[in-house]
């Protein structure tokens, strides 16, 4: 692992280092995602986060032609509700700010994947709210259960 990887990676338990990204009948691809990374379930005890606590379904923190990106991911394979989706991915996005070195440059991509058509004013929700990280303002991506992550990181 390289820098930015390796130093996010120290901050959590092994335990919490997952190689999938698979929860609730809902699944992301890390075929082709920079070989470089690594991927924390954000649902793993080690972190002794509170049950009651919100937070996103993964961390994903991967280096590839010197870009870092940082990506919370949400996976719903059911009815999801835009505005808990958002709360969950920023959550994840305060839990990285804790685990990621103070000086780098990275690309925030939020990732909601889902199964299901997203109802309209749920969609309206997601695209006018962004995720805030280090100065950074992204809108959330969102993706289909099984599709790639490099689809919301090239797209």
């Amino acid at each position: 692992m390289s820098g930015t990887v390796t130093a996010c990676a120290s901050q959590v338990s092994g335990s919490c280092h997952a190689t999938r990204c698979n929860k609730d009948g809902c699944r992301v691809s890390l075929k082709g995602a920079p070989r470089e990374r690594v991927v924390i379930d954000m649902d793993c005890e080690a972190l002794q986060v509170s049950d009651d606590q919100k937070r996103c379904d993964y961390l994903f923190v991967g280096e590839e032609d010197n870009t870092t990106w940082v990506v919370p991911i949400e996976l719903k394979s059911g009815r999801l509700r835009a505005r808990e989706i958002l709360e969950q991915l920023e959550e994840g996005v305060k839990m990285a700010d804790m685990w990621l070195p103070q000086e780098i440059s990275f690309q925030l991509v939020p990732v909601l994947a889902h199964g299901r058509k997203i109802h309209r004013s749920d969609l309206k929700v997601l695209r006018s709210r962004k995720i805030r990280l280090r100065g950074q303002r992204k809108g959330s991506v969102l993706i289909r259960c099984g599709d790639p992550l490099t689809k919301a990181l090239t797209g």
